[in-house]
């Protein structure tokens, strides 16, 4: 045992520092392969809450649909109670559209919750990325 420590630690030995060099090789493969987790877990998290896109409490004001039209400009279903509105918003501003009837309401309703939302390709979240930069 320590022939093997006195060969470790002797500097004419070639193992030792290629056995260093492959020391030093697998604590930057580790902090990379540390670095894609964290990436992955902020994008996986944290995107979704910055967009928006996160699951809403249940409460007697809940949003059901919510359809982009343009950049900052977005058409919300909103059911208060019994009753379902169509609102628009803009960049600084929210205005009342119309009221759905009943009947169309509670097909909105059960279509909405019966439509699950497809998962978002990270390759496509990077198109969209691509786009909006692009159209600035």
């Amino acid at each position: 045992m320590a022939t093997l420590l006195v060969r470790f630690l002797n500097p004419a030995d070639p193992l030792g520092p290629m056995n260093s060099q492959i020391i030093q090789y697998l604590e930057v493969l580790l902090g990379l392969i540390g670095v894609l987790i964290l990436a992955y877990l902020t994008l996986r998290t944290g995107l979704p809450w910055m967009f928006g896109m996160r699951n809403q409490a249940k409460g007697p004001i809940n949003v059901v649909a919510r359809y982009a039209l343009e950049p900052k400009k977005v058409l919300y279903l909103v059911k208060a109670g019994s009753q379902m509105f169509l609102i628009g918003t803009a960049e600084n501003q929210i205005e009342y559209l119309t009221t759905i009837a009943e009947e169309n309401s509670a097909e909105i309703v059960r279509s909405a919750s019966k439509a699950d939302l497809p998962k978002t390709d990270f390759r496509l979240l990077l198109q969209r990325f691509q786009k909006a930069g692009k159209n600035d």
